[in-house]
């Protein structure tokens, strides 16, 4: 791997597992075994740094998601195979991540911005109008605020003045908003599908920290 993939793979680790304010390029070169001024010669400074890691993850994130909605047999399994393809991408991760976006890197923030209405609001959106049209999702949603609400748990999740590390996990309340969100609009059909889609899952995926989906 070449240093510029090794610096963007250390650098994404780090970020994710302490947030991004609390690592310095000193903390990446020593964890590369570089000297901070290899670092230099590929990033002009921290902030070009931390763009080039999100334009990496958001890549990976659209062909990630695009393989999964190909392979999905119908908008449930998509939904399934999303949940886990959510607990792969936050397991370790640090709720403080966006809030040191947001308020350090305004830049890569607007990138998150963008990344966020132009694929993931589309992506769930394309979800619900297929489970409707599939008779799993109910007739009478409003498909376009389901979508920003649906993106909205998933930020809302990172918010540690509303859930604090100390007292939730992250995955696991990423979990519990998505169960309660796809609970609120399947159909009886729906329920059934999702049951037995669960069932297909069951010895593929380990549910622990995950949904259930257990009937009323």
């Amino acid at each position: 791997m070449e240093n510029r993939e090794r610096i963007l793979t250390k650098a994404e680790e780090l970020f994710m597992r302490y947030g991004i304010r609390s690592i310095t390029m000193d903390d990446i070169a020593r964890e590369l075994a570089i000297s901070k001024k290899t670092i230099y010669q590929y990033f002009q400074d921290k902030d070009t740094l931390v763009e080039q890691v999100a334009e990496r993850y958001f890549h990976q994130d659209v062909e990630q998601v695009c393989k999964i909605s190909e392979q999905a047999e119908n908008a449930i399994d998509e939904v399934i195979l999303m949940s886990q393809h959510l607990k792969n991408r936050l397991k370790g991760v640090n709720p403080s991540v966006f809030f040191d976006l947001q308020r350090y890197h305004p830049k890569t923030w607007a990138m998150w911005q963008t990344h966020k209405h132009n694929f993931i609001i589309a992506q769930v959106r394309k979800n619900l109008e297929q489970g409707i049209a599939e008779g799993l999702y109910r007739q009478d949603l409003n498909v376009e605020a389901l979508a920003i609400l649906r993106v909205t748990e998933v930020e809302m999740a990172f918010d540690i003045q509303l859930f604090p590390p100390a007292k939730f996990d992250l995955v696991s309340l990423q979990m519990t908003f998505l169960e309660h969100f796809i609970r609120g609009i399947v159909t009886q059909k729906g329920l059934s599908v999702l049951e037995k889609t669960l069932q297909k899952y069951e010895k593929t995926f380990n549910f622990t920290h995950s949904i259930s989906f257990n009937p009323l």
